[in-house]
């Protein structure tokens, strides 16, 4: 089932009013596997997938911009979610996002790593691509 489908765009910090042109935009869509066939769990429930959308003058992954929003908007446990990502200079190929804790005193960040998708990884997301 689709959780969301639509668009996260970066805002810039420094000028919050300026043309979104610029900014870097990602078509998401969070995808709830367990909804589908509750007596087949799943090892991550979630999926998220994301598209560069045209534009931007950033090169960077949704992951490392807006993965932390993201999972906190939708409720997600990072190790419950199986990150999608492509790449525009990389058409055609999709890697999933590898999150590696890092922790700061209190706070945790994540480091983001990526590889190839697996052939099982890429059937499960392929309705929803």
């Amino acid at each position: 089932m689709i959780v969301f489908d639509g668009t996260y765009m970066l805002e810039r910090k420094e000028d919050p009013g300026s043309s979104p042109a610029h900014a870097c935009a990602w078509r998401v869509k969070v995808i709830d596997f367990s909804s589908g066939d509750p007596f087949h769990p799943h090892i991550r429930p979630y999926a998220v997938l994301t598209f560069r959308k045209e534009g931007g003058i950033f090169k960077t992954s949704c992951a490392e911009s807006l993965g932390k929003r993201i999972c906190m908007d939708f409720d997600l446990n990072v190790y419950d979610v199986l990150w999608v990502e492509a790449f525009p200079d990389l058409p055609g190929a999709l890697y999933v996002a590898v999150f590696t804790p890092r922790y700061q005193g209190a706070d945790i960040h994540y480091t983001v790593t990526w590889r190839p998708i697996l052939k099982n990884e890429q059937a499960a997301v392929a309705p929803w691509r």
